[in-house]
């Protein structure tokens, strides 16, 4: 697939995607850059899978940021943890050079992507069902909001790709 239309196929998805499966692509995209610091470290390329680790960790982070305006729910204070950990132990694996480091960590992001698929499935099935009932209709005109933390302008170039 050429590159151009790759963009414009990927940004169609994020700016019509229901929240959760704008959740489940940020869990891909972290396992993906992952596998690929994997992939980088057993070919010794040290410095391309550092980069990797890097995107992980600053997806990881979008995912810890996208939860904080709701830290006074105990739900949303354990998922909080759970990302905590992950980003904890990308960051240890990436000093560490340890590979069972990040493949605990990425066992973890996979437990997290198989629930939000299976969230998305659900949801998806639940909100066909009252868009056909209800015959209402997704905005196409209406913003798509994503926190950040306020100061850090390196989150501007935030994607999902290689």
């Amino acid at each position: 697939m050429n590159p151009a239309a790759r963009d414009e196929y990927l940004t169609t998805e994020v700016l019509t995607a229901a929240p959760q499966k704008l959740q489940l692509l940020l869990i891909e995209g972290a396992i993906r850059f992952g596998r690929q610091a994997e992939l980088h470290w057993k070919s010794r390329e040290n410095e391309a899978a550092f980069k990797a680790l890097i995107r992980c960790q600053e997806i990881v982070t979008q995912l810890i940021a996208g939860l904080a305006e709701n830290l006074d729910s105990p739900l949303v204070r354990q998922i909080s943890s759970v990302y905590a950990f992950i980003y904890r132990t990308v960051v240890s694996a990436a000093f560490h050079h340890d590979a069972n480091k990040l493949a605990e960590a990425l066992r973890v992001l996979e437990i997290e992507r198989d629930t939000w698929q299976q969230a998305c499935e659900r949801l998806g099935t639940k909100r066909a069902e009252t868009s056909a009932t209800s015959n209402r209709r997704i905005d196409a005109d209406s913003p798509l909001v994503i926190n950040l933390p306020a100061g850090n302008e390196s989150y501007s170039s935030l994607s999902f790709e290689a």
